[in-house]
């Protein structure tokens, strides 16, 4: 069973203009700049899988289990 999937090239679409947000919500903040130690991110690449987990060992037990493949190579992160 496979989730839904991206493709690696989204088409581009013009932009909206934002006419929800408020003010105080902007000064709050919706988002904000983190680090590769604050949050792991670790994507499969097997076979254009490209799932995301949290660290390199959660990579692998997927690996093993969803794609039989003890292959420690196709990784993408920033975290090394």
């Amino acid at each position: 069973m496979h989730g839904p999937s991206l493709p690696s090239v989204l088409k581009s679409k013009p932009a909206t203009h934002d006419t929800t947000t408020t003010h105080d919500q902007l000064i709050a903040g919706l988002a904000r700049v983190t680090s590769p130690q604050e949050t792991p991110i670790y994507i499969c690449a097997f076979q254009d899988c490209n799932r995301l987990f949290p660290s390199r060992e959660r990579v692998m037990l997927h690996r093993k289990r969803d794609h039989n493949s003890e292959e420690d190579r196709d990784i993408i992160t920033w975290n090394e």
